[in-house]
């Protein structure tokens, strides 16, 4: 039985196989750059691998369907691994450190075209920033000293809800009544 597929035919897969897999190890090292010059949490690299491999696994598929009509063969995995390590050994630490110098130079060039860009809203925005700065300071020490008039005065009158039933029942047993008047004390003879 003939398949039609013949050992130069492998051989130009195998060597496809490479060339995708450096291409995904570039991808890898795009991923790199990028972590190299931002912050990143441990659950966001996760993250970010897991989707980096799924997007492998993906363009595996997809190249071996297009190019091998969907079948799946261990050279053709052999080669991208091939492709993958090679590219990242040899050629992917020099790509990295030139790609992070561009990264450096494309974040130093953008917020120099944002200064220039956002100073005009920077030098109207810095009186309104005094403004706001001094009337928060001047508010402050008002509430400061109202609350402290607030206090004092608690202080003074010394009368508290809770307190107010137990005082009303101390001037009725000395004889006053509810509405304050006096009541008639009964002289014994």
């Amino acid at each position: 039985m003939m398949t039609g597929i013949t050992l130069a035919y492998e051989t130009q897969l195998f060597l496809w196989s490479i060339a995708l897999g450096a291409a995904l190890s570039l991808l890898y090292d795009l991923l790199r750059v990028l972590r190299a010059q931002t912050k990143h949490r441990a659950a966001a690299i996760s993250l970010e691998d897991t989707l980096y491999f799924l997007l492998f696994a993906a363009i595996t598929f997809g190249f071996s369907l297009k190019i091998n009509s969907g079948q799946l063969r261990g050279y053709i995995l052999l080669g991208e691994g091939l492709g993958w390590g090679l590219w990242h050994l040899t050629i992917g630490r020099g790509v990295v450190q030139v790609l992070g110098w561009v990264a450096q130079l494309l974040r130093r060039i953008l917020r120099g075209v944002l200064r220039i860009l956002l100073f005009p809203f920077y030098c109207l925005l810095r009186p309104l920033v005094k403004l706001a700065r001094l009337l928060s300071a001047r508010l402050r020490i008002f509430l400061k000293k109202v609350l402290q008039t607030q206090k004092y005065n608690l202080k003074r009158k010394q009368l508290l809800l809770y307190n107010l039933n137990s005082r009303f029942q101390n001037k009725r047993q000395e004889g006053e009544s509810a509405d304050g008047s006096q009541k008639e004390k009964t002289q014994r003879k």
